[in-house]
């Protein structure tokens, strides 16, 4: 009788164990087919038990078949269970997200006598380069009625607009009480570059008066080219908003930003500025859209008027 329960124990043990060598735990009703066959086995072995005086022989014979059974059901079940579990290199290629958006653009050649700039916009934006007399800036005050403004892009729709200004060096210094002289042909010779940054800030927002309030220059931004000509920087403005409430309805946010990119260069070498600025709503700004603006301003060029 001892030998019987010990028989039974151990093959109860052998079928833990190797349970338990799986990756994963097999369906209950599979542990339940596996015991029931063990205890079918055992009464088959205590009936040739009491018939056989030979005990040894048989519970050797009987022990490796039964674990030659156990072993080959375990190993179909181990393949049932891979061959179920979900397609997670499947689901992982799924997962990879989809290609960013890429703002189609297309290419702006000023085509003004004698042509004063190029630079790359957005192909869904509008474009209109002034030419009427009154609308184009004076040569020696950079005013007009449009303010310094060249040309303009954009999509009304977004609130995203480009727009290319042009005026005297010696005009923006006075006008903020300066007495330019001497060499005005570089970056580093009208002062610090933030300080300039700023010059061009406040002029822009003197000659575009609204609701924003007063421009943020982001000082990391500004980066002068290696010739000194040119410079680059960014800065963000708050748009005054007369009802939030109406606003977290309508676009799920209570406060507007604007943020510009822009780009300053002495590069046509004729005494003037030329200034390219691109701006959106934060919301448009840090999307796709952003990026196309970053690539309008980077692909400003200034002709060089010293050579025509």
């Amino acid at each position: 009788m001892m030998m019987q329960t010990s028989l039974a124990a151990a093959l109860l043990s052998v079928a833990a164990t190797i349970n338990r060598s799986q990756a994963f735990a097999p369906p209950r009703t599979s542990s339940i087919a596996i015991e029931g066959r063990i205890k079918s086995y055992e009464t088959c072995l205590l009936n040739q038990i009491r018939n056989d005086d030979d005990v040894e022989a048989i519970l050797c014979n009987q022990r490796r078949r039964l674990l030659q059974s156990i072993l080959q059901s375990t190993a179909s079940l181990t393949l049932a269970g891979f061959s179920s579990l979900p397609a997670f290199a499947d689901e992982s290629a799924e997962a990879v997200a989809a290609p960013q958006v890429v703002v189609p653009m297309k290419t702006f050649v000023d085509n003004a006598n004698p042509s004063l700039f190029s630079l790359d916009v957005p192909q869904r934006f509008f474009s209109i380069r002034r030419s009427a007399k009154g609308d184009l800036p004076d040569a020696k005050t950079g005013q007009g009625r449009r303010g310094g403004t060249i040309y303009t892009a954009g999509d009304m729709a977004k609130a995203e607009v480009i727009a290319v200004e042009r005026f005297p060096v010696k005009a923006m210094l006075e006008d903020e009480g300066y007495q330019p002289s001497g060499d005005l042909s570089t970056i580093a010779s009208l002062g610090d570059p933030s300080a300039v940054a700023t010059l061009l800030i406040r002029r822009r927002e003197k000659d575009k008066p609204g609701t924003q309030n007063s421009a943020v220059l982001d000082r990391n931004s500004v980066v002068v080219s290696p010739d000194t000509k040119t410079m680059t920087f960014t800065f963000r403005q708050q748009i005054n908003v007369q009802k939030p409430e109406l606003l977290m309805e309508e676009m799920g946010v209570s406060e507007l930003f604007r943020t510009t990119v822009a780009k300053a260069t002495l590069a046509s070498n004729d005494g003037q500025m030329m200034a390219a600025f691109a701006s959106a709503l934060d919301q448009d700004f840090n999307g796709p859209d952003g990026v196309a603006l970053q690539k309008a301003i980077d692909s400003f060029v200034a002709t060089n008027q010293a050579t025509n």
